[in-house]
C-alpha cells in the first residue's frame, strides 16, 4: 500500500486470449516461424489490452515472444499492427526487443519478437532497476533525436495535442465533467488551466518519442533494460516521456525531481515546462480514471490511471508549494 492507495500489480494485470483459443491459421504461422510447436508457453502477466502475449519455446530451444490480436480486440489489433511498422524503423541503438516476423491473417495480426532475458518491473522498484530503465531511455532518446528518417517515412509526425492533455481546460469550459482531484489541487482550476495552456510549446521538438513510457512498458535484465510497446511514437519532446516515466517513481517514493534533472533529456527544459507537463499528465490520468471500465480491457486500467494521477498531482503540488 502506498500513499496513493494500493499499487497495481503490473506483472499480473492482463486478461489474455490463450494459445488454444487462437485461430488455427495464427497458430500455424507461429509454429512455422518457431520451427516447431511450442512445448513451453509462458503467458505475459502484464498489460492492459487483452491480446495474446506469451514467450514460446520449442523442444529444440527456439524461442519467440509472440503477440496476436483479432477484430474482437480492436484496440490491441491496431496497436500491434502499428508496433510492427514502427519496430523495424527504430535505430539499432534503441534498446528494444526486435521484431522477427509479422503477419496479417484475415482480421488477425501476429508478431514475433526476439526473447530478451529479464522481468517486468514491480513495486517497490529497486534503485538499480530504476537506473537501468532511465539509462535505456537516455540511449533511445539520443538515437531518436532528431527523428530518424525511417520513422518519418512511415508517417510518424507531431500530431496536434488534443483534449486528453487539457482535461482541466475541458472542465473549466464545461466541455467535460468534473473529476476528483486531491486536496492540494482543489480550488486551483484556474492555475491548472494556465499551466496546461503551455503544453503545445513544451512538446515542440524535432525528435521522436515513445509517448507511453512507463515502467510496465519495460523489461529489466541483469545489466540493461529494454523498452517495449512502440505503438504511440510521435514527433514531440522526449523529456515529456521522462516525466511520464518518473510519475511512477515519485509514487513509489523515489526523488523524481532529482532523477528528472539528472537525465540527459532534461537539458534545456525550464522548470515551468515540467510543471506544465505534470499538470497535463495529472489531468489526463485523473480524467480518464473517472470513466467507466472498457470492455475486454484489463480491470486494472482505471486503478492504474487513478494511482498515477494522484502521484503526478502530488509531484506537481510539491513543486508548486501547494
Amino acid at each position: 500500500m502506498s500513499r496513493f492507495g494500493e499499487t497495481v500489480p503490473y506483472d499480473r494485470t492482463a486478461i489474455r486470449t490463450g494459445w488454444e483459443a487462437l485461430p488455427e491459421a495464427v497458430r500455424a504461422t507461429v509454429v512455422k516461424e518457431l520451427g516447431g510447436p511450442p512445448a513451453d508457453i509462458r503467458m505475459a502477466g502484464g498489460g492492459f489490452s487483452g491480446g495474446f502475449a506469451a514467450r514460446l519455446r520449442t523442444d529444440s530451444g527456439a524461442e519467440l515472444f509472440v503477440k496476436a490480436a483479432g477484430a474482437d480486440r480492436s484496440w490491441a489489433l491496431a496497436a500491434y499492427r502499428q508496433e510492427a511498422r514502427v519496430n523495424t524503423a527504430l535505430p539499432a541503438e534503441v534498446p528494444a526487443p526486435r521484431l522477427e516476423f509479422a503477419a496479417d491473417l484475415d482480421d488477425w495480426t501476429v508478431l514475433g519478437f526476439e526473447c530478451v532475458e529479464g522481468k517486468a518491473p514491480t513495486f517497490p522498484m529497486v534503485p538499480g532497476d530504476l537506473d537501468l530503465m532511465l539509462e535505456a531511455w537516455a540511449k533511445a532518446a539520443e538515437a531518436l533525436t532528431p527523428a530518424p528518417q525511417a520513422l518519418l517515412d512511415l508517417g510518424v509526425r507531431a500530431d496536434p495535442i488534443d483534449g486528453k492533455l487539457r482535461q482541466f481546460t475541458g472542465v473549466a469550459e464545461g466541455a467535460q465533467e468534473r473529476f476528483f482531484v486531491p486536496g492540494p489541487l482543489e480550488h486551483r482550476l484556474a492555475e491548472l488551466v494556465e499551466l496546461e495552456s503551455g503544453i503545445d510549446k513544451a512538446m515542440e521538438s524535432d525528435a521522436a518519442m515513445h509517448f507511453d513510457l512507463r515502467p510496465d512498458n519495460m523489461i529489466v535484465g541483469a545489466s540493461q533494460a529494454w523498452i517495449c510497446d512502440w505503438n504511440w511514437v510521435q514527433v514531440h519532446s522526449p523529456w515529456f516521456d521522462t516525466a511520464c516515466f518518473l510519475v511512477a517513481a515519485h509514487g513509489d517514493g523515489h526523488d523524481a525531481d532529482a532523477l528528472f534533472w539528472a537525465h540527459p533529456t532534461a537539458a534545456g527544459v525550464a522548470p515551468d515546462q515540467l510543471d506544465t507537463a505534470l499538470a497535463s499528465i495529472t489531468g489526463y490520468y485523473l480524467g480518464e480514471s473517472a470513466l467507466p471500465p472498457i470492455p475486454d480491457v484489463s480491470p486494472y486500467l482505471r486503478p492504474h490511471q487513478r494511482w498515477s494521477g494522484l502521484a503526478a498531482a502530488d509531484w506537481l503540488a510539491q513543486r508548486r508549494g501547494w
